[in-house]
């Protein structure tokens, strides 16, 4: 009994353990995100916060808002839904916030908004995960918007002296404002926000077949800390991470017309493998202050098969403090492109 004991022990110790997938330990950060199809406003919006107009009634709301952290946490107490609209001029965004006691005491400008319960919109137009927007408000109409130039988790900063220009927003309340004494149903958001505020060049990203990344929150003061609800999960209480946000699909048909499908802009399966692969260099960073080769991650034929099963190749070219992840993509005559700062891009091959 021993001796068989004594071989199993060496038949163990001689077979290395299986290693864990990459999309395996990194699964919170790669759940597909989830995908809205915006359509041409049909006339006149009044930017009132009432989303009553025809157009508004016709386009669909979004999937109720979720917790930031993803699968396995509470759902949220109160409904959030948002809907999208567009023209050659303007995004523009509706959301209704179920709320038995809706509050909001900041009245200026550029205040920290979500130390209210607020709504948040985040807008990355070119998609590349840098130099995109943030634009709050309160139940009171009081803006709160910065431009970013990185995610603070590549050591991004703010532009707090970023205003929207042109900005229209509206709030309306069924029920009233700071009154705790009676229940109220929910207060309802309606922006419109210029598509030259949210341009940094001479393109005109706000068009028919473009796609766009976006994301909502809703901080809910239930109690300290504050409750993070979002449109899309990022997987940890972070919304600084344009990678998990939804994908936004400019259709060129009327709302309540002709349906579009989803196209995305890029390959869904390299965009999760290289993004795995991000979030793997980030970690190795932090514990030992330095990036990984393509043969130092260790990567699985399993975890390489979204690439190769395309006859595609992957390549990393690190420096002591940097890296860039090429994937060639023979069949789409493209290069994706990701750096050590969570910029993504794709170049002609």
């Amino acid at each position: 009994m021993k001796r068989t004991i004594l071989v199993w022990l060496a038949f163990f110790c001689l077979v290395p353990a299986m290693a864990q997938s990459i999309f395996e330990k990194y699964e919170r950060f790669l759940v597909e995100p989830r995908t809205y199809v915006c359509y041409r406003a049909e006339g006149p919006l009044t930017i009132d916060g009432k989303l009553d107009e025809a157009s508004w009634v016709k386009a669909e709301s979004t999937a109720p808002f979720e917790d930031i952290s993803g699968k396995g946490f509470a759902t949220p107490k109160y409904e959030t839904t948002a809907k999208m609209l567009w023209d050659d001029d303007f995004l523009y965004v509706g959301a209704i916030l179920e709320e038995p006691n809706i509050t909001a005491k900041l009245t200026q400008r550029d205040t920290i908004i979500y130390y209210d319960n607020d709504f948040e919109v985040f807008i990355d137009p070119d998609s590349d995960g840098h130099n995109y927007f943030e634009i709050e408000v309160n139940a009171r109409n009081v803006l709160f918007d910065l431009m970013l130039d990185k995610p603070y988790r590549v050591g991004g900063d703010f532009f707090l002296q970023w205003d929207c220009p042109g900005i229209k927003s509206g709030i309306h309340i069924e029920g009233t404002l700071n009154n705790p004494n009676d229940t109220d149903k929910y207060w309802s958001v309606e922006m419109a926000i210029p598509r030259q505020a949210l341009t940094l060049s001479f393109n005109n990203l706000l068009k028919a077949g473009n796609t766009w990344r976006i994301n909502f929150s809703r901080v809910e003061w239930l109690k300290k800390p504050e409750e993070n609800w979002v449109w899309n999960a990022t997987g940890r209480i972070d919304m600084h991470m344009p990678d998990r946000w939804g994908y936004l699909l400019f259709s060129g048909n009327n709302v309540g017309t002709l349906k579009t499908e989803m196209d995305y802009p890029h390959n869904r399966d390299i965009y999760r493998l290289m993004w795995a692969i991000f979030y793997a260099q980030q970690d190795n960073f932090n514990q030992k202050k330095q990036y990984l080769s393509l043969e130092g991650l260790g990567l699985t034929d399993a975890d390489l098969k979204p690439l190769t099963s395309q006859k595609g190749k992957l390549t990393i070219e690190t420096t002591a403090h940097s890296y860039q992840i090429r994937a060639v993509v023979p069949h789409e005559e493209v290069v994706y492109v990701l750096n050590n700062e969570g910029r993504f891009w794709k170049e002609k091959r």
